[in-house]
Order: C-alpha cells, then structure tokens, then sequence
C-alpha cells in the first residue's frame, strides 16, 4: 500500500513539476520575494481545493470513469465539447511554449538561430513519438530521473552564489500580480491525472486527499526554491523584462560557465520531459477525437497534426515561452476550475455526493469560481 500510495504522490508531483517552474520567476519575480511567495502560497490553495471538487465528482462516478465520461453525463454534449475543446488548446499553447524554451536554450549553447533550434528539436521529439509508446514512456522515465538530479544539483549550485539583499527588493504592482495568475496556475497542472490516481488507488477517501495534499506540496517546496535562488541571482526589474529561459538563464549564472552548463541542462530536461508527456497526451487525444487507426500512414498524420500548430507558432513568436503559458492557463482553468464547480453545484443540488465533499460548501465553490475567472481574464490583459 506504501508503494502504491508514494507512486501516487510522484505523478501529482510530476506532472507539475516541469517547464511550468521555469517561468515563474519571469511571472512574478518582479513583486519581489514576499509578494511572490504568498501569492505562490495562494494559488497553491486554489489548487488544492478544486483538486478535491475533482475528487469528489470521481469518488462519487467511481473507478474507471474518465473526465470526458463525467462531463457529458452531467453537463451534457455542450459541457464535453468546451472541456474537449479546452484540452487541445491547453496542449498546443503547452507546445508552443516548450519549443520556444527550447529553441532559445539550444540557441544560447551552439550559437545557432533559435528557430532552427526549434525546428531540430521539434524533428527528434516527432520520431520519437512516430516510434510507438514503448520509446516514449521508457525515454521519458529516464529523462525525468535525469531532471531531479539536475535540479538538486542546479539548487546546490545556485545556493552557494545567493545574493540575499535581492530578497529585499521588489515593488508590487496589482496589474503584473493578476496577470501572473495563469502562468501559476498551470504550474499545479496534475489535476488532468487525478481519475488515473482514483482508478489506480482505489475509493479510500482519506488516502486520496492525502496524496493530493502532499504531491502538490513537493512541488511548491520546489517552486518556492526556485524563486527565492532565481531572486537571489537577479533583481525584480530585471526578471520582469525576460521573455523567454535562455534570458533566465544567462542572467542566473552570473558569467560562470559551469552554472550556466548546470542551468541549461536543467531547463532543458524539465523542458523535454513536460513536452513528451503533453505531445504524448495530445497524440492520443487526436487519434482518439479523429478516429484515426495505428498503422505507420496513419501514426504520421497524427504526429504532423500535433506538432505543425505548434512548430508553425512557435517560428512566428520565438520569444513567446510567458504569452504562451498565460494562454495554457486560462484553458486549464475551464478543466481544472469552471467545470468542477458548476459539475459539483449541479450534483450537490441533485442530491449526490454524499460519500465525499470538499470542504467549504458553496462560498468555497463561488470564490473558486471567482479566481477562474480573474485567471482567464489575466490571460489576455
């Protein structure tokens, strides 16, 4: 049971845990470290909470159930297609971020165009979608291995160079905190697998809300470390005109070569192993929605249909890594927030779910109803 319940908890904290924390400190290092800490902190809490309506929807459906399932029985053929249509659009704005990120990391460390650093990247990761489920799952296992090493090493090495004065600095300003909203939100991104964990787990209530609990605390123990380094390597003002990782990480590694070496392969293994995983999801997802076969014609199309969109946007906005996250989370909080709570309204209305609710009846469900919105509307401020 142990072994089954800490596989849980490192899927919640995988999932989040990715390229997502790259861009953090672009979103709201500038607010300084107090701000960005407890704004941090509050979108935390927001994800916990619509996390448990997500459960309790489940725990009340049962095992086996998918979020597609769920939606069409109680919002009916309009509530699938917004939850469906929310999806692809998560996942293309998900990809165009990575290969901007990406374009601009090989670009820093060959000296290349960044679209051409693109364009290559872009060319690996579809053969090795195109190569079957097999290649892509053991690859990205050893891949995100790789990434925590990375990232233990990358936080020793950035502590030692602390500047601690920086943690002092910071001029918050209402317009930049909302409008680092999205780009927070999509970072807690594990909601998506929560039927997964259900079905694999079982209907133990409080076993669930405890791997819920912890596996979305491991990752902001890590974002929190993240921003108080990237804020202690950089100022307020200069992390507020990045645009884009290579920018972040030129400015982190103070000149020194070896941090510089650390950061970037850091970056770019939490960069590749989040864009496996979506382009992974997401190739499913049209081969599903488009009915489309498994022979080697057919896997070709559906892998030019997951990345031509992408690689198409990310060449005419090769500095959009932030615009492209802000756009993923107003997607993400119509599956993570708008749907959850008008489902659990309507259910708890109807007299259902009785086995589990999430704390806070409805004042809770209205104010997360609230933040999504201002989520959204930060995304295109």
């Amino acid at each position: 049971m142990l072994s089954k319940n800490l596989g849980a908890i490192s899927i919640v904290a995988g999932t989040s845990i990715g390229a997502g924390m790259l861009g953090l400190p672009m979103a709201i290092g500038s607010l300084g470290f107090v701000t960005g800490s407890l704004v941090l902190l509050f979108m935390w809490f927001v994800a916990i909470y619509v996390a448990l309506l997500l459960l309790e929807i489940n725990i009340e459906f049962g095992k086996g159930v998918n979020l597609n399932h769920m939606t069409h029985k109680i919002l009916g053929r309009p509530g699938q297609v917004l939850g469906t249509g929310s999806v692809f659009f998560l996942f293309y704005c998900l990809l165009v971020a990575y290969l901007t990120g990406m374009g601009g990391i090989i670009a820093t460390n060959t000296g290349i165009d960044a679209r051409l650093g693109t364009l290559i990247f872009t060319v690996i990761s579809a053969a090795l979608l195109f190569s079957g489920t097999n290649s892509v799952v053991t690859a990205n296992k050893y891949l995100f291995i790789g990434m925590l090493v990375a990232m233990v090493v990358c936080f020793a090495t950035l502590g030692g160079q602390l500047n601690v004065e920086n943690l002092a600095v910071g001029q918050p300003k209402a317009k930049v905190l909302i409008m680092s909203l999205p780009v927070l939100f999509t970072s807690f991104g594990y909601h998506p697998c929560l039927p997964s964990i259900v079905n694999y787990i079982g209907d133990d209530k409080k076993t669930l809300v405890r791997i819920l609990i912890v596996g979305s605390t491991i990752p902001f123990i890590c974002y929190f470390t993240w921003l108080t380094l990237a804020l202690g390597s950089a100022t307020p003002d200069q992390l507020a005109t990045m645009a884009n990782v290579d920018v972040l990480i030129n400015q982190m590694s103070g000149g020194s070569t070896w941090v510089s070496t650390i950061l970037s392969l850091f970056a770019s293994l939490a960069l590749i192993t989040s864009f496996i995983g979506v382009s992974f999801a997401l190739f499913d997802l049209v081969a599903e929605t488009f009915r489309r076969t498994d022979d080697k014609a057919s896997r070709a199309g559906t892998t030019a249909m997951v990345f031509v969109p992408p690689l198409a946007a990310s060449l005419l906005a090769p500095n959009g890594f932030i615009a492209a996250l802000g756009h993923a989370g107003a997607a993400f909080t119509i599956i993570a927030i708008f749907i959850p709570c008008v489902m659990v309204w309507k259910m708890r209305s109807a007299g259902q779910n009785q086995a589990y609710r999430a704390f806070g009846g409805k004042p809770a469900i209205v104010i997360s109803f609230l933040c999504g919105i201002v989520i959204v509307t930060a995304s295109y401020l």
